[in-house]
């Protein structure tokens, strides 16, 4: 092993770390940085000449024109949804499910972002719920955690399955392998959404929350993700989204038979009260808001993305993904959550995550003599609670949220639950060895 390129490879990384977590600098100051020593070293240390480093930092930009684009189409109807009255209707359907603030801040950071990820992806959960909790009364740092929480569960299976298209596109799998790699990476994700439900519950009221909302967080994670798993033998790419469908139908099932009491009779069903402004006033003022918003998110998702770009295309994330291989040796099991976990706070999604680590994760099995099911299951699963990490999806949080610039105090708590959720995966692989 190159000691020294897998150190130099680290500095990117690192330096984020640095300036989100112990500096308190804002993410697009800490992309930037990580963004011009990618390349810095890419040149001077990697080989990289200028035209390989323009041509991955504008691979980097269309790669984040999409994203862009389903942000400001977000933003867009949030917008307008707010300026409509929808939300405010919305809300008061979410309180008059219970009194009890816990159970509110389930459904919405929970089922609801559980629902969202499994259609949408690409921070559209944190951009909706963060704000939405907020209305609910929970301050907006926790608010922003919850959002970050409910979604990462569904980031293998969630966003029409994209990350597992993404994972078997780059492997050589056996319809037996496959089938093994699927139960596995449900099985470590069920772990997620009950821990995730748990946290959730404590985040909004405390102990007490947490308390009595137990068995209902015990049997809805269960019955999502065995869900998950059943129906991804029928169709993957729907299966997150069919479990989210299953567990809020569970939910409202439970509340019409009385397992939770409403706070108010329900909210009658008829049309939106209109808006005091004409509908050309409301889509210019959505267009403002969404414009105003995107321009901050879309500056750190390019420097993000063009820096992820440099570091693969100049062998700096492939020195450091082999750094690890080598130090780990036969305990790499234990190491492989955390290669996904580091190629989704890199890229921001569990998809690149698996582009990127798939095939040698594969390679690393056959090398090592390991259970290559075991590690591509450890690879999807570290990759999506790696998304919690991502400082773009942290600061879609925020901006929203109103408390843009606290990037770092989310990601301290944030870096802590996915380490501890890593390490229950490496732990789990151990034992089913």
């Amino acid at each position: 092993m190159d000691v020294e390129r897998c150190l130099l490879a680290l500095m990117p990384i690192l330096s984020l770390l640095v300036m989100l977590l112990a500096l308190r600098q804002s993410v697009q100051r800490a992309a930037g940085l990580g963004f011009l020593l990618a390349a810095a070293l890419g040149s001077a240390f990697f080989g990289a000449a200028g035209t390989l480093l323009l041509d991955a930092s504008l691979q980097g930009v269309l790669h984040a024109l999409p994203i862009i684009g389903v942000i400001f189409g977000t933003l867009l109807l949030y917008a307008g949804a707010e300026a409509l009255g929808i939300l405010r209707r919305l809300q008061q359907f979410l309180q008059a499910c219970s009194t009890d603030l816990a159970v509110q801040a389930l459904v919405v950071g929970w089922l609801f972002a559980h629902l969202l990820q499994g259609i949408s992806g690409f921070g559209v959960p944190v951009l909706i719920c963060a704000p939405l909790l907020v209305r609910l009364g929970i301050p907006p740092l926790r608010a922003v955690l919850i959002a970050l929480l409910g979604q990462c569960w569904g980031n293998t299976f969630g966003t029409v399955g994209l990350a597992w298209d993404g994972l078997l596109t780059q492997v050589t799998l056996t319809p037996s392998m496959e089938r093994t790699v699927l139960v596995l990476s449900s099985s470590y994700l069920l772990l997620v959404c009950l821990l995730s439900g748990f946290l959730i519950a404590y985040l909004a009221d405390g102990w007490s929350g947490l308390r009595r909302t137990f068995f209902l967080v015990l049997c809805l994670g269960i019955l999502q993700g065995e869900g998950q798993t059943l129906f991804s033998y029928v169709h993957a790419e729907l299966a997150n989204f069919l479990a989210s469908l299953l567990g809020f139908g569970a939910f409202l099932l439970w509340r019409r038979t009385g397992g939770i009491p409403a706070a108010v009779p329900p909210v009658p069903v008829g049309p939106f009260r209109k808006s005091g402004r004409g509908g050309k006033t409301v889509l210019a003022s959505a267009c403002r808001y969404a414009l105003c918003r995107t321009r901050p998110v879309a500056t750190t998702v390019v420097l993000l993305l063009a820096m992820s770009e440099i570091m693969v295309t100049t062998g700096q994330t492939r020195a450091l993904a082999e750094g690890l291989a080598t130090l780990t040796g036969k305990g790499y099991l234990l190491a492989a959550p955390f290669v996904g976990l580091l190629g989704s706070f890199m890229t921001a999604s569990n998809l690149s995550s698996n582009i990127l680590f798939a095939a040698f994760q594969q390679q690393m099995g056959t090398i090592l003599h390991l259970p290559v099911e075991q590690l591509l299951a450890l690879q999807t699963a570290g990759g999506a609670v790696g998304t919690l990490l991502s400082p773009s999806n942290v600061f879609l949080g925020t901006s929203t949220a109103g408390i843009a610039g606290q990037e770092g105090i989310i990601l301290r708590q944030t870096l802590l639950i996915a380490v501890i959720c890593c390490m229950l995966f490496a732990l789990a692989a151990l034992v089913l060895s």
